[in-house]
């Protein structure tokens, strides 16, 4: 079992923002403790606390927390790429794997928050899922091909590399090289550097919570990190990323999940934390954050139905009874944890940047969590 860990900021106070001695507190805990990774978010125009708080740039911040570490790998959960050039996406994670020695997990995300629509992209308007979609592949496409051996020509809806009709005067016509060049010096390739130092990419993951996206990135071959899935979805949809799965940037199908984590020394203290803090995460969420989580019936596995119970429990007595928490002592979260293993699912991302829930509390959970039940599955990995 590999066991990562989220770095957030704890959600609906952002005062004290950016919180640098935490991150980097965080950071040295997570390398000590044995976390395989963290996962940095990208999030932006938060400043009511409705957002959970992130670096903004999870690439740059992967720069700073490689050089407070020498082990743990340095994830993306994940770059909105709609939001981005993607050939600079290319240049900049490609550079960031050089300095941290081959230690970058690539991840990537349509974007959740609907405040950014097109406020970076026009293209990416959030209002216009199947162009934002179609913009979101389009970009991933191009990132692999600047990653290649060969010069980069792409031709598509969004974008055009080389751009058309450009003849480079700069360059003495005996240089004018095939694969780069016309005869007539017209540019009809661009070799985009640096080239990622694990080769030939970087272990590439989507942020996906529905069964299309999930199929999606298995039919590219890349992996697949989700949140909004209970046990039992979980299982439902690890089997169709399984069955669509063609070997692409990852050889292997890699499937993982993130999921609010609390552990305490007793069950009753670990209740009190999360109870409030759930039910205020998804009172937030739930109320347009993003259409996957805007009801309960999201949360259901196919064949399941919701009771009157599930329709009358407030959201974390539903949440934890669809086994969608790792919440309790640490010999509970071991059980909690050993289902998804039995279920296939040998990835696990700590959630802990919940509302409500202090700086010391986390790490004091996440303490726990690495001294008591990782051990149980062989340490993390």
């Amino acid at each position: 079992m590999r066991f990562d860990s989220g770095l957030l900021v704890h959600s609906g106070d952002v005062s004290n923002y950016p919180p640098i001695d935490e991150w980097r507190g965080t950071l040295l805990m997570m390398e000590a403790a044995g976390f395989t990774g963290v996962w940095v978010a990208e999030h932006h125009f938060f400043w009511d606390g409705w957002l959970q708080p992130t670096p903004t740039n999870p690439v740059m911040f992967g720069a700073f927390a490689a050089s407070l570490t020498e082990r743990l790998r340095i994830g993306q959960c994940g770059v909105c790429l709609p939001d981005w050039h993607p050939i600079r996406v290319a240049e900049d994670v490609a550079t960031l794997d050089h300095m941290t020695g081959g230690r970058v997990d690539f991840g990537m995300i349509r974007g959740l928050n609907s405040r950014v629509n097109g406020n970076f992209n026009a293209d990416a308007d959030r209002r216009d899922g199947g162009r934002v979609h179609a913009l979101f592949w389009e970009s991933y496409d191009v990132i692999r091909n600047a990653w290649g051996p060969k010069p980069l020509r792409h031709r598509g809806q969004f974008y055009q590399f080389p751009v058309a009709g450009w003849f480079d005067q700069s360059v003495n016509p005996d240089s004018f090289d095939p694969d780069h060049y016309t005869a007539d010096g017209e540019l009809v390739g661009l070799s985009v550097l640096p080239k990622p130092f694990q080769q030939p990419n970087p272990p590439s993951y989507v942020m996906a919570d529905s069964a299309s996206s999930t199929v999606a990135a298995a039919e590219r071959g890349l992996g697949v990190i989700s949140f909004a899935q209970t046990l039992g979805l979980s299982t439902s949809v690890l089997k169709r990323y399984r069955e669509s799965f063609v070997p692409g940037a990852m050889r292997e199908p890699s499937f993982g999940v993130m999921r609010p984590t609390f552990v305490a020394r007793t069950s009753a203290e670990a209740e009190a934390v999360l109870r409030p803090s759930v039910n205020e995460l998804m009172r937030k969420i739930s109320g347009g954050y993003s259409s996957v989580w805007s009801s309960r019936e999201a949360f259901l596995a196919p064949g399941d139905e919701l009771t009157q119970w599930d329709r009358e429990a407030d959201w974390y007595d539903f949440l934890v009874s669809r086994q969608w928490c790792f919440v309790g002592t640490p010999d509970e979260v071991v059980e909690q944890i050993q289902r998804y293993e039995d279920a296939g699912i040998k990835h696990v991302v700590g959630y802990w940047a919940l509302p409500f829930v202090t700086y010391e509390q986390m790490m004091a959970s996440q303490r726990l969590l690495a001294d008591q039940v990782m051990p149980h599955f062989g340490g993390g990995q």
